[in-house]
């Protein structure tokens, strides 16, 4: 298509015929005469800040690419121009409209289309130059009247929170104050030109946003309270969509941007970084590349329980600091993370990461009370004592004497890890994990006299545990095997490969319970004759230990104990009735 292209020069007007192509984009000028020629289109002009109206119709321009039609106006600053030299002009037609700017040399500035939701085309421009706007519709049905409204927008040097502030470049920059009087997840977003570049730094800060559409960026991130500076300055080629897309409603031209910030609630949202604090419900976003960390900071001695979450990936939750160093991976439902512990004061950094490189999103909750009881991780323990721990990571060891031969119960209890004892001295090493049912721990022995020390350790998890201990004068005796009798507690030892068979005579029938416990065996207990033959390996509520409950006729009966496995140790057979 060849047409006329009329500008006015220095008070004369100046005419060359030029190629113009209909595009995807509205209008593109062809290169298609040296670099001296300048490249115009025949149009009409309006002066900058009043309205525009035109109407497409069959006699109306076609575009080549898609059939449309277009109209278009040449758009050039008078003397009646606003003090800020920026005009906002919002499209109004009855089609789905599209509105594409060009610069005075012919180049594709930008396009901004109207939505099917209602929500209108709108450009900004600045009175520094002239442009050529073209309204077009989506397709080669789009006819009707259309109207540019033209609003002077004031130009803002201070940004306020939900206020949107429209500038304009000054040699290719400008930069705008940021303070935050309290720490904030802060919220940045630009409309602009297609090559503006927005940024934000401050002590220990430089972050640069990402794109999301032509002309429109986004950034948010966690801050302390301080001083800080949003930069926006021209970059020298267009800024390319890197994150989530979105839609771009606002078009700009001539250094003219459009830049919102937002504060979020830190206890409630969506943000990837910052402080936890008790009650926050935070939403994040894991990258398959990295963790996500927050800050926790502790006053005073806490119970702190934080719970992680996702549909999206097989979640891990961590706290470092203070000498703690805690990792939950499926400590909550199905793959989900949950830790819960005693922190004392101090500083620390919770981490989201995932197994298997996974990512997607996550929510993590938190809490955090005041500890009121008392806590002792290691020292010197009295048989008898019950009091109450926290295992941060390692283990966490007690001593304690025996002065006389005694039977010592030795119990671990959690409700937040799975809980393992080790007692040793004094020529004994006894190990337990789940001898307590439900996972806790319990070790039932005979001590000589002497001092021993006792190991709270964690098959999975940390957090807080009981530990009860009690201590018996010991009535029982030792002996791998022979008679029994009802009430007797006796002490054997299992070697590899080997069993400890009693032999238990009742002169009258009776009701008679039999249990074997180890804290070292998983025990199997047995019990055979006088038409009798039963075997129990683990019972409900002892963990690896054995119970056989029945009514037995007078006669001569053969207990039989042994290893499930072959391990190694002592036991102890009590005959009760």
């Amino acid at each position: 298509m060849v047409v006329q292209g009329i500008r006015k020069v220095a008070g004369h007007v100046a005419c060359r015929p030029h190629c113009l192509l209909i595009g995807i984009f509205g209008l593109t000028l062809l290169a298609g005469c040296s670099e001296e020629d300048a490249y115009f289109v025949s149009a009409p002009e309006i002066t900058f800040g009043s309205d525009v109206a035109g109407e497409l119709t069959s006699t109306s321009d076609v575009n080549l690419n898609d059939g449309s039609r277009y109209d278009a106006h040449w758009l050039c600053s008078g003397s009646d121009a606003p003090e800020s030299g920026i005009v906002r002009y919002e499209l109004d037609a009855p089609f789905a409209a599209r509105l594409s700017v060009f610069g005075e040399q012919g180049r594709w500035l930008g396009s901004v289309s109207s939505q099917s939701d209602g929500e209108p085309a709108v450009l900004m421009a600045s009175a520094d130059a002239c442009h050529l706007l073209a309204v077009s519709g989506k397709d080669s049905s789009a006819f009707g009247p259309y109207h540019l409204v033209a609003d002077p927008v004031p130009a803002a040097s201070d940004l306020e929170t939900g206020q949107p502030l429209v500038g304009r470049l000054r040699d290719g920059r400008t930069e705008y104050p940021l303070t935050l009087e309290a720490p904030a997840w802060v919220d940045l977003a630009l409309s602009g030109d297609v090559n503006l570049d927005l940024s934000l730094s401050g002590e220990g800060v430089n972050q640069q946003a990402s794109a999301c559409a032509p002309g429109e960026q986004r950034l948010d991130t966690y801050l302390d309270a301080g001083e800080y500076r949003v930069m926006v300055e021209r970059s020298e080629a267009a800024i390319q969509a890197t994150s989530e897309p979105c839609e771009r409603h606002l078009l700009t031209v001539g250094g003219v941007h459009r830049l919102e910030v937002g504060l979020n609630d830190l206890s409630d949202g969506r943000r990837n970084a910052g402080p936890l604090r008790d009650g926050d419900r935070i939403t994040g976003d894991l990258q398959a590349t990295s963790g996500n960390a927050y800050t926790l900071v502790v006053e005073e001695p806490s119970t702190v329980t934080l719970e992680l979450r996702s549909s999206d990936f097989d979640t891990v939750l961590s706290i470092v600091g203070e000498g703690s160093n805690l990792v939950d991976d499926d400590g909550g439902n199905d793959s989900d993370s949950r830790l819960q512990t005693v922190l004392m004061p101090g500083d620390y950094r919770v981490e989201v990461s995932s197994y298997a490189e996974g990512h997607g999103e996550y929510s993590l909750d938190a809490s955090v009370d005041a500890y009121g009881g008392e806590l002792r991780n290691s020292g010197t323990l009295t048989l008898g004592e019950t009091f109450g721990g926290n295992l941060a990571g390692g283990g966490n060891t007690y001593r304690f004497e025996v002065d006389a031969v005694s039977e010592v119960e030795l119990a671990l209890d959690s409700s937040t890890f799975d809980p393992m004892l080790r007692l040793y001295g004094n020529g004994i090493d006894l190990r337990d994990d789940d001898g307590g049912g439900n996972n806790n721990s319990l070790i039932t022995t005979v001590l000589q006299p002497g001092e021993y020390s006792l190991d709270v350790e964690s098959y999975s998890g940390t957090g807080l545990y009981r530990l009860r201990t009690h201590q018996l004068d010991f009535e029982g005796r030792f002996s791998n095997g022979g008679e029994v009798a009802t009430g007797e507690v006796v002490y054997g030892r299992l070697t590899s490969g080997s069993n400890l068979v009693y032999q238990l005579v009742l002169e009258t029938a009776r009701d008679v319970v039999i249990e074997s416990t180890s804290g070292s065996v998983d025990t199997i207990l047995s019990l055979m004759g006088n038409g009798v033959s039963e075997q129990n390996d683990d019972a409900g509520d002892m963990g690896h230990g054995s119970r056989i409950q029945r009514y037995l006729e007078p006669g001569t009966y053969e207990i039989n104990v042994s290893s499930y496995g072959g391990n190694e140790g002592s036991v102890r057979l009590a005959i009760g009735d």
